[in-house]
């Protein structure tokens, strides 16, 4: 595939740096050279120096042979103009970055076909949808889309009072909602296990949970805190008056639940104010000030999510918040090199990265052959895959057993037909199933010859 990236942005960055990782044809184009110098440190590719806008510049890119272009810069306006000249040019795939998608209006015919655009996207809308997965469930830290809408992959935390806790896999009783889903992965003190019948789960381990979505939602409803424990979160307090933070408060308060809010900005404060429902409370003040947070009523909060501009504060407002009685801390973050960090601080229950958060949903709508990178998984450095069985693969009519697949591969769910399969090691692989993996990046090239085309 070839594709052209506008902006070389921190998303611009990552997404660059995992498409080339596939062996991809990359170019990317920004107005200043300074976002080059980490893309030229690290990956072999072509950058062009200018406005995505102009034509000479976007032919100079290999417009007239590309097959995607990615328009991801902090310009909407040029974002939109890019799309609408890589169509004119025969570009199919053009996918388009914007803060809001409130600017579409299907009912007026205002929608993104109209200006070229094949898929539209907004960063801040899909951390809000992460952000509201967490909230409903206190072990539940995220959950992971596939291409079939009905399956799910869940990553749950065991609690020292989780039923699974000290609990072996294979002594666990089996019951309908148990049976039906698989433990494709364990991250236990940072550490990536692949889980077998003799693993014992420990408190402080994340689970990831495949299945059905239905059958992984009773499964967690089993697992899960009594609701005389577990009452659905009432209140929750969010700093920073981003677009996410503003768009998390506005789904929320549709949903009856107290919303509270901490903003720095004066400014910022009183127009979120006058954006919102009458009488939600905007405080003033640092969220990582101990006063300012008490204020907020923290010590009694259900959670707290913190999606400031800021990583660094939102990381130090998230560790406060967790000390002062927050029963559950979510913190947003933007640099990429946060993307592994967040995970494995003790007080922070779930990071959610824009940027990753992004770069998984482009990836999740581009067909890539019989190969799709669906995740990259923010717990550990790994790729969530999904490759397709084709009557020349050398798995076709094997079992899993009999597949002999590299060690740095796992197999997660099986997709036949809109069936979901969670695989075992009698499941014979037959032609046009799809398998998702969770597979280590330097094991890519390893399993390619498994899903010839």
């Amino acid at each position: 595939m070839k594709a052209i990236i506008i902006g070389a942005g921190e998303l611009g960055r990552l997404l660059a740096s995992t498409l080339c990782a596939e062996n991809h044809d990359v170019v990317v184009i920004d107005s200043s050279s300074e976002n080059f110098e980490r893309l030229k440190e690290k990956l072999d590719l072509m950058v062009i120096e200018g406005s995505c806008s102009d034509v000479s510049i976007l032919k100079q890119a290999g417009i007239q042979n590309c097959d995607t272009l990615i328009a991801v810069s902090g310009d909407e306006a040029a974002n939109i103009l890019a799309c609408k000249i890589a169509g004119k040019f025969g570009v199919k795939k053009t996918i388009c970055r914007f803060y809001t998608l409130d600017c579409f209006s299907p009912a007026d015919g205002i929608t993104p076909e109209f200006f070229g655009i094949w898929r539209a996207f907004s960063p801040p809308e899909q951390c809000v949808r992460k952000i509201i997965d967490t909230l409903g469930n206190p072990v539940c830290l995220e959950k992971i889309q596939f291409t079939n809408p009905d399956a799910l992959m869940e990553v749950i935390s065991i609690t020292p009072s989780s039923m699974l806790a000290g609990a072996r896999i294979k002594d666990i009783p089996v019951s309908d909602a148990l049976s039906k889903v698989r433990f494709a992965a364990i991250v236990r003190d940072h550490q990536f296990l692949i889980p077998h019948g003799d693993t014992v789960f420990v408190p402080g381990d994340k689970v990831y949970v495949a299945g059905k979505k239905s059958d992984v939602d009773d499964f967690v409803e089993v697992i899960s805190p009594s609701p005389a424990v577990r009452s659905a979160p009432l209140r929750i307090i969010i700093s920073g008056a981003t677009a996410t933070g503003t768009i998390l408060a506005r789904e929320l308060l549709d949903g009856d639940i107290e919303v509270r809010f901490i903003e720095k900005s004066e400014q910022r404060g009183e127009r979120l104010l006058d954006s919102m429902p009458q009488g939600m409370l905007v405080i003033k003040g640092d969220p990582t000030d101990e006063q300012v947070m008490e204020e907020a009523g923290i010590q009694n909060c259900d959670a707290f999510v913190a999606a400031a501009d800021d990583d660094e504060e939102n990381i130090l407002a998230c560790i406060m918040a967790k000390r002062l009685g927050a029963k559950k801390t979510i913190s947003v973050t933007h640099k990429p090199e946060y993307i592994r960090i967040v995970p494995t601080m003790e007080m922070i229950d779930s990071g959610i990265s824009s940027t990753l958060v992004s770069v998984n949903l482009i990836l999740r709508i581009l067909e890539t052959g019989t190969m799709r990178i669906d995740a990259k998984l923010q717990r550990f450095h790994a790729h969530l895959t999904e490759f397709t069985v084709s009557a020349k693969s050398p798995l076709a009519g094997k079992t899993i057993m009999e597949c002999k697949l590299p060690p740095t591969v796992v197999l997660a769910l099986l997709f036949r037909g809109a069936d979901v399969i969670p695989p075992a090691g009698t499941t014979v692989l037959i032609p046009g199933d799809v398998v998702v993996a969770i597979v280590n990046p330097k094991g890519l090239k390893d399993i390619e010859p498994f899903f010839p085309k």
